[in-house]
């Protein structure tokens, strides 16, 4: 047992363009992530709109953090080496990354204050030898359904965190605006001692990375997801870990919860309530099931 077989999958931006989720996975070697672009705060873009890459052609990207998902995206088809654990594996994406990153910039990078670099939360895992390991920075989470036990993966602590940070600073007279500002000083702080984690341009951001194993058999199933999409648990309440699983795995499970995460982002008045900066937020979730 050492390979995963995709089910089910939705990628669902919030407004028009391709948003800044991704997702992606490798049936022979077990491996599948969801990468979640962190919404550009900085005060110009790094990157062009367009990029003309060899394997691709042109390329649009409708933001920086677009850019981001999609290049992370297409390195993670890379595959680990063997031997290689998750964290090891992880620096040296990110490191590759950060070369093309410099490579395709309009600006010198190296100068730019850290709130301008790109970033994204991640979530990545490999299915080998009876066990899925996961890596993960941000708030990207996963849920592991084995025989009748649930297991979850992620940082629901950081998730409520965020969500409580939102509605306090959303209640304050600046609102939505100090939101940003405040969201802004926060990335300028990324990747540093005593702060935040995530995929940017800092290979040495792998070493915090949060990893887990679980044991797992042929049958189980495994659901990555954005923090978006988790909405749906926090700080919706629309579902438990459990039962998003349970919903996941029924016909159209996925197609189902979306329309119930659109309808409950319907009314922007609900944001100070619910702690949402945006109404709205790209949705991801990825269903395989181990082999």
């Amino acid at each position: 047992m050492s390979g995963i077989t995709f089910v089910d999958a939705v990628n669902f931006p919030s407004g028009t363009g391709t948003g800044d989720d991704r997702y992606g996975f490798d049936e022979g070697t077990g491996t599948a992530w969801v990468v979640d672009g962190a919404t550009d705060v900085g005060t110009r873009r790094v990157f062009p709109d367009m990029i003309e890459r060899e394997a691709s052609g042109p390329l649009l990207f409708e933001s920086d953090a677009a850019w981001y998902a999609d290049t992370l995206n297409t390195a993670l088809t890379a595959p680990p080496r063997s031997g290689e654990a998750p964290r090891a594996y992880l620096e040296r994406i990110i490191a590759g990354v950060a070369e093309t990153a410099r490579t395709e910039a309009v600006v010198n990078l190296d100068a730019e204050p850290r709130y301008n670099l790109p970033s994204a939360g991640g979530i990545w895992m490999r299915c080998e030898g009876g066990s899925a390991d996961f890596a993960a920075l941000g708030d990207c989470v996963a849920i592991v359904r084995s025989g009748s036990h649930t297991h979850f993966v992620g940082q629901l602590d950081l998730i409520k965190a965020e969500h409580a940070l939102n509605r306090q600073q959303l209640a304050e007279p600046a609102g939505k605006a100090g939101g940003y500002a405040n969201a802004r000083e926060t990335r300028g702080l990324m990747n540093t001692e005593g702060h935040h984690w995530v995929f940017s341009l800092h290979p040495e951001a792998a070493a915090r990375a949060e990893t887990d194993r679980v044991r797992v058999s042929e049958g189980d199933h495994i659901l990555l997801m954005s923090d978006g999409f988790f909405r749906l648990v926090e700080p919706y309440g629309i579902c438990t870990v459990e039962t998003l699983m349970d919903r996941a795995l029924e016909e159209d499970g996925l197609l189902a919860l979306v329309r119930d995460l659109r309808n409950a982002e319907r009314n922007p008045q609900d944001d100070v309530k619910i702690g949402r900066l945006k109404t709205k937020d790209d949705a991801t979730a990825l269903l395989v099931r181990v082999d």
